[in-house]
């Protein structure tokens, strides 16, 4: 603990930002949330509500770059470039494209699953303080194929199996044993035990709110306009000193960095989900089925269907066909699937071109720090990203090697 009490500052209520106010607050800082609307929607709060350890793969993978043209063609396909949005794309996609080959996917992943490795333990501490581990199902995971041949090939197994990751392959008879809700179309599948899912994620998001204000932590209605390294003003002119500031805004992080003379090339991935109360199957654990690049989650509100990554920027309305035609692709799997009567969701996550968030401290200031970019593993980093980011705070040594996750990187 520290002998003197500082002013910490943490922009974004969303998990990452209220992980890192639970582990600034437990090391004795004074700590206050800045966020437009601290208790609105947010990418936390419809995700598919995994801590997926094994989840370390990033999405430019080889062979990518020749399935673009088909994804720009297709706006309800696995990934849509927005054509009227593409140039402003070109930052973050021409460094994604950059990224798409076997060493760069190798390394990515290897840096991911250093950064992961501790998630259960540091949901874990969250879930000793705060009395909400019961949220919390470890029920592992499947993997679905539609094709063997599809799922033997990939080199994600062994880069998993170097990193302790067990993972067991099961055939079309297994898998129906373990899911008997899957129909034909399900030809095999990958299980793994290093997985749980949050049955409520909007739950887990605002009992760690409830936490930290019962621990004197403020949160603050603020739209930030400019800061630098000792005051964030809001656009209503209202001015917020700090000892020490953590920029954990999401998608919109890269605003507030440049003003700080730290470009990053983010990108908000925007996610679709329908969640479905009466669902008229069972599943066991959270399934991704992986050919087709969406997930089924049961939860307690019931089952979640979600996935697709469409860039369109931060004002772009929602497409919900995208939502419809996920739906479409579950009751082939899913034969006995009722999908009437789902609540329709879209979230922007904050993605970087190589999936490997921001955690470091800014160039200019020492005493400002950066966690950000997370991807579709906000919710799985997030504890262990609010544990480093308290550590740098302190200026303590990282339990990791944080050089791949430096902004300047790109």
């Amino acid at each position: 603990m520290p002998t003197t009490r500082s002013r910490a500052l943490v922009i974004g209520a969303g998990i990452v930002g209220l992980s890192c106010a639970f582990f600034l607050r437990r090391t004795g800082h004074d700590v206050t949330i800045l966020d437009r609307d601290p208790n609105g929607d947010r990418a936390s709060l419809g995700n598919a509500g995994a801590i997926a350890q094994p989840e370390v793969m990033p999405i430019a993978a080889p062979g990518i770059v020749s399935k673009l043209p088909r994804y720009l063609l297709d706006p309800l396909g696995p990934l849509y470039i927005q054509l009227g949005y593409a140039w402003r794309l070109w930052p973050y996609l021409s460094r994604f494209l950059r990224a798409a080959n076997n060493r760069q996917y190798a390394a990515s992943a290897e840096s991911m699953g250093s950064l992961l490795v501790t998630a259960f333990d540091d949901h874990g501490t969250i879930h000793q303080e705060t009395g909400l581990g019961h949220l919390l199902s470890k029920d592992g995971h499947l993997w679905v194929y539609r094709s063997p041949a599809v799922r033997d090939a990939l080199p994600d197994w062994k880069i998993r199996e170097r990193q302790g990751l067990a993972c067991t392959f099961l055939n079309r008879d297994d898998l129906v044993s373990e899911e008997p809700a899957l129909g034909p179309m399900a030809a095999c599948a990958v299980r793994t035990n290093d997985w749980a899912t949050y049955v409520d994620p909007k739950a887990y998001v605002m009992g760690l709110m409830t936490h930290l204000r019962e621990q004197g932590v403020a949160f603050q209605d603020c739209n930030v306009g400019t800061l630098d390294g000792d005051t964030v003003t809001g656009t209503d002119g209202r001015r917020y000193p700090f000892e020490h500031l953590v920029i954990a805004a999401g998608a919109w992080s890269h605003r507030l960095t440049e003003q700080l003379g730290d470009w990053c090339p983010l990108e908000t991935e925007r996610g679709y989900n329908t969640t479905i109360p009466s669902p008229g199957i069972s599943l066991n654990r959270m399934l991704t089925f992986a050919e087709d690049h969406f997930v089924a989650t049961p939860m307690s509100m019931g089952l979640r269907i979600g996935g697709a990554v469409e860039f369109a920027g931060l004002k772009t309305p929602p497409n919900f066909n995208r939502s419809k035609a996920l739906l479409e692709l579950a009751a082939k799997y899913l034969p006995e699937l009722n999908v009437d009567g789902g609540t329709e969701w879209m979230g922007h996550r904050p993605s970087t071109p190589d999936s490997l968030p921001v955690i470091d401290r800014a160039s200019r200031y020492s005493n400002v720090f950066y966690a950000f970019g997370h991807g579709h593993l906000g919710l799985t980093g997030s504890a262990t990203t609010g544990r480093l980011i308290a550590a740098l705070v302190r200026g303590e040594e990282a339990s990791l090697d944080l050089t791949p996750f430096r902004i300047g990187r790109f």
